[in-house]
């Protein structure tokens, strides 16, 4: 049992390594009266490529505009935009590079007002991301609607004047599915299992449990990491400070290094929920860059900021409880005389696997940083 830990570090030493989250996200922003649908959707350059079946090195300025039509094809305008006089038209598609991401804009002519019905195969074929969502601004008769669309909820409905709807239970689950604590973020569709999208999040509180501690003490320290996780969202969402995602991927990565090195040295065991913070400050920024996307009212904002930290909050109570026991077996009780070779056992296990996050922090470091 003692070798269990080390085991689970091995194994996900043997994964395949953990990106960025370009992939996972998009979002849609629509405008709606009584006869248009007014749509933007900005996609990451590489999910734009999935959708084109072409190299992302290829995806360039003069490529997205040529290919505008195919773009809006192969994602909003896969299903059409139902009514009850029939089906919306989509018109007028075109396509920029900005940045890192590809906005496609275009235009769904209806024939009168009333509930509009969209469902979204981009969402369930999983064809950009196994689990790739849209998240949603719908503005209407001066009302904001914000929701996530997935594959638990991939149809919404358009147009129902006076609506305010902010999915909070949609943000919180969006929130425990980041962390990767949501059972389908282990789970290939059509059977298997797979390591989450949110595994270097999994892996740096490992490196922060190594060092041991009560149940208590290990979920102090990953409360420490939303407490900074929230701080960074809220001085993006707000934009007081938004650092670009080049900079803020290469240093959550380089963050899991270092954690792995307290963890190697034990050189700051009692600062850990410190170190946890510091993590979270880093990470935030990259929710609020999505929030931003969307130009949201505050309230919005708000709702989505406070849904999502309680979702990574409950995340990362579940990952601890998870470990906890391994974690708890490798210690030697309070109270309890010291035995040289379980001491040693101890220390040799602890040693492994800090190594073995430190190669995987530096390896994605190095990844982000040239990526």
């Amino acid at each position: 049992m003692r070798s269990a830990f080390a085991i689970a570090i091995c194994l996900l030493g043997l994964a395949a390594p953990a990106d960025a989250h370009p992939l996972d996200l998009g979002y849609l922003r629509i405008e709606t009266n009584d006869r248009d649908v007014s749509i933007t959707l900005d996609l990451d350059a590489k999910a734009a490529a999935i959708v084109l079946c072409v190299d992302p090195s290829a995806v360039d300025a003069n490529l997205v505009r040529a290919r505008a039509a195919d773009l809006a094809a192969g994602t909003y305008a896969l299903a059409p935009i139902t009514t009850d006089r029939g089906g919306c038209a989509f018109t007028g598609a075109s396509a920029e590079l900005v940045g890192r991401n590809v906005k496609i804009s275009g235009t769904a002519s209806c024939a009168g007002p009333g509930l509009r019905h969209w469902a979204f195969p981009v969402v369930e074929q999983r064809r950009i991301s196994p689990v790739f969502q849209l998240m949603v601004k719908e503005t209407v008769a001066g009302s904001e609607r914000l929701t996530l669309v997935d594959q638990g909820r991939a149809e919404i409905s358009l147009g129902e004047a006076g609506v305010s709807e902010v999915g909070f239970m949609h943000f919180l689950w969006s929130g425990v599915e980041h962390i990767g604590a949501a059972p389908n973020q282990w789970h290939r569709e059509g059977g298997g299992w797979k390591l989450p999208d949110g595994i270097d999040h999994i892996v740096f509180l490992l490196a922060l449990l190594l060092a041991g501690g009560t149940l208590v003490q290990l979920v102090g320290v990953a409360s420490g990491f939303t407490l900074g996780h929230s701080i960074t969202l809220a001085l993006a969402a707000l934009d007081i400070a938004r650092p670009p995602a080049r900079i803020i991927e290469p240093l959550i990565a380089l963050t899991i290094a270092l954690a792995a090195v307290e963890a190697f040295t034990g050189a700051f065991k009692k600062q850990r929920w410190m170190i946890a913070t510091g993590f979270g400050l880093v990470h935030g920024f990259g929710f609020a860059t999505a929030l931003s996307a969307l130009d949201l009212t505050m309230r919005g904002k708000v709702t989505a900021l406070f849904g999502y930290n309680i979702g990574v909050e409950i995340g990362q109570v579940l990952i601890v409880l998870l470990f906890a026991p391994l974690v708890m077996l490798l210690q030697t009780p309070p109270g309890v005389p010291l035995q040289p070779r379980k001491l040693a056992v101890e220390r040799v296990v602890v040693r492994a696997a800090a190594c073995m996050i430190f190669m995987l922090g530096m390896y994605w470091f190095v990844v982000r940083a040239l990526g």
